[in-house]
This record gives C-alpha cells, structure tokens and sequence, in this order.
C-alpha cells in the first residue's frame, strides 16, 4: 500500500481560502497527498463550524464558491488532492431540515435522564418549545442529532437522508471537484434508543453507522478518498479492520489515541503508536484541532516527529503547524476570552463552572489560534530546525516504502 500524508488546515484560525491557498506552496514543500479542511459550510458556530447550517455552501467569513474552486485548482496543480469535512450525524439547529423536515432529527417526548451529551455531561435532550418535544443532541444543544433509522422502519435506512447527502457529496465532488471527505464520528450514528443510558463505549460497535456509510458512499460514480473519525477502546479491537472492511472507508483515524500522548510513560506511549500502526489502514494523528499541541503535552518535538514517522504506518496526518514543533499559546496569546469563545467544550465546562486554570492545558482552544507564519521563514534556513526535520523524516518514511519487498 502506497504511504498517505494528510495535512489539517483549521479555517477559522485563518483570514479566509486566500490566505489559506498561499499556504498551500508551504504544505507541497512537505510532499503532502492531501489538504483535509475542517468545515467551511455555512454556520451559525456554536460548535465552531460543526454544527452546520448549509452542506451546499461556503461561509461568507472564508470567501466565496469561486474562491474555494480556486483553493482546490491550486491544490490540484501542486499534486494534492483535496478533502473536506463531512458531519453526517447531526446539523445545526438552524439548518433548513430542522424545520421543514422535523422528521429527519430524533425526538422524545420526555427528557431521559440516562442519556447525557459527550460535551459536559449535562442532558443530551434539549426541549424545543416549538413542537413541545425533546431533541436530542450528542454534543452542543444546537446541534441536533439527525434519525438515520426511525423508529417502526424495522432498521431500515431513512432514504430521505441518503438523497439528501447523496446530492451533497456530488455536489462538491462533481460540481467542484472535491477529491473525497473526512469523515466526523460517524460512531455517533450506533445509538441505542432502546438503552436507558447512553455511553460513548456503547457507540463504538454497530452496524447502522457501517449501513449508513455503505448507503451514502457505495456505489458512487466517483473513487472518492474517505477517512473516518473513530473512538478505538485499544488499537487491537478491531474497530479500523471492521469499517475498512465493510465499508468504503480508506482509513480510520483513532481520535482517542492522540490523548493518551504525555499522559503514559513515553516508552509506552510509543508501543501503544506502533501497535495502531500495524494495522495497514490506520491513520496516525497526534495533533488535530481537536487537542492540545503536543510538545505541551511533555513530549519533545523531535521526539514526537520521530515517533510518527517511525511507528510503521502507512498513513499520517499532520495538523497545521505541527512541523514547527509549536506548543500551547501563552495566555497573553490566548487570553481567557478566547480560550472560552473558541471552543464549545470548553464553554460549556466553563458554564458548569470548571475554572479556567483547570481548563487551559487541555483545551482544544490551544490548536485553534492563528499559525505564526512568520515562524516558517525563521526555520527554513536553519537545518536543525524542527520543519526541516520533519520534511527529513517524511523523506526517509517516502524511502521506506521505496524499499520495501514486494508482497508474494
């Protein structure tokens, strides 16, 4: 299997697609696959452009359509293919559907105290006067789950949401050449409405979100590159096998392994990286916006950028920055408003009352602020620097592949 370099841009730390399309020479000089953009989609951001509003469209605040075809001719022309971010699990509250289409969510008629949303804890159903009902939302109130299997259907797929993403992915991949998606948790699909509680352990297994994305994705006319978000309970349960397997997945990304980096005996934490990676359709990320950095996390940049590049795995996705060996944001660089608005998680905890201090080392609001771009004009002409050992690294990871023994 060929090696697979995925490189994470986060829109909202950016002045728009221009900026981030003359990035885009920056990233080629890493011989990256593909740009992975997390949600440019219309938005309200309760959720920081996860709770989508408009699949069909790109935020004002990044630019315009043209603008986004113009980001991915550019990426074509360097040799990158691009990826965007496709939330199948839940829309924003504000979205069209959840009001022209109430069917399309899950609903109850009383709130059910076992089930708490993965955010903070509190209630995952959130009344809504309107229809005098309860959504329910796994995440932010504002996002609403949508109900890929109704309840009477017999476990039968609602078709009326499989047309409706249907004609989103030709969308971007036939009206404007999206190159495949990443795709966000679709883990949360596997709900259990008959359970009296819900738990992130009993999403992991289950066959609607395998049926969902077989729905979606089969059959399409277009070879579309696809990898997918998962919570692994270890890197030998089987889950990256199962979805490869039975889906049209490429990789699976294991979200849970990047926070146990800094938190284990180092020794161990490696082991833990190779043991994922030797299944051949894992994709290894150790930083995302969804973490903080890493060398904050009490391991070197060197030692990290080794540690990737040297566990075996076929494929690797690097988040915006991470070749600088860059490290949380100070708090004059961060200050507490911004830690708090820029991540819904550490909001709500906030609301709770958590106390900023407890939150800051592990807020996903470290990864979410403006790359220091000057940073890369400093580490270019310097051949100890942290980019320049990381393009070495990825060289010597491309030459690996180069020779190894053919398969029998």
């Amino acid at each position: 299997m060929a090696k697979t370099l995925v490189y994470q841009l986060y829109p909202r730390s950016w002045q728009g697609l221009a900026e981030m399309e003359d990035f885009l020479y920056q990233i080629a000089e890493l011989d990256v696959d593909y740009v992975w953009l997390s949600p440019l989609y219309p938005s309200p951001g309760y959720d920081h452009g996860y709770d989508i509003s408009d699949y069909q469209d790109i935020d004002p605040r990044f630019g315009s359509m043209h603008d986004f075809d113009c980001f991915v001719e550019t990426a074509h022309n360097l040799g990158m293919g691009v990826l965007m971010d496709l939330v199948l699990n839940h829309t924003s509250t504000k979205h069209e559907w959840f009001n022209y289409h109430p069917e399309y969510y899950c609903w109850s008629k009383t709130d059910r105290p076992g089930w708490r949303n993965l955010f903070n804890g509190d209630s995952a159903w959130q009344y809504y006067e309107q229809d005098g009902e309860y959504y329910l939302h796994l995440f932010h109130e504002e996002q609403a789950d949508l109900n890929w299997f109704p309840e009477g259907s017999d476990g039968d797929i609602n078709q009326e949401l499989v047309k409706r993403f249907r004609e989103i992915i030709d969308f971007w991949t036939l009206d404007h050449l999206v190159d495949g998606f990443r795709l966000d948790i679709p883990q949360s699909i596997n709900k259990d409405f008959a359970r009296d509680t819900l738990e992130i352990k009993n999403l992991l297994y289950g066959d609607k979100a395998a049926k969902v994305l077989n729905a979606v994705f089969g059959g399409g006319s277009k070879d579309l590159f696809l990898m997918m978000e998962c919570v692994c309970s270890s890197p030998a349960d089987g889950l990256v096998d199962y979805y490869t397997r039975n889906t049209p997945v490429d990789f699976v990304l294991d979200v849970s392994l990047k926070d146990k980096a800094g938190y284990a005996d180092e020794v161990d934490f490696f082991d833990l990286v190779k043991e994922a990676a030797a299944e051949p359709h894992f994709m290894l990320d150790l930083e995302s916006h969804d973490s903080p950095r890493l060398p904050s996390r009490g391991i070197d940049p060197a030692d990290g950028i080794w540690c990737m590049f040297n566990s075996g795995a076929e494929a690797i996705c690097l988040y915006q920055g991470q070749e600088l060996g860059l490290t949380n944001p100070t708090e004059e660089q961060l200050p507490d408003h911004k830690l708090v608005d820029l991540d819904a998680q550490t909001k709500m905890r906030f609301r709770q009352g958590a106390l900023l201090q407890d939150l800051r080392p592990l807020s996903r609001s470290n990864a979410r602020v403006p790359l220091p771009l000057d940073e890369y004009e400093k580490q270019d002409p310097n051949p100890s620097s942290y980019l320049n050992l990381t393009k070495d690294w990825i060289a010597r990871w491309r030459d690996s592949e180069d020779s190894e023994e053919p398969e029998e």
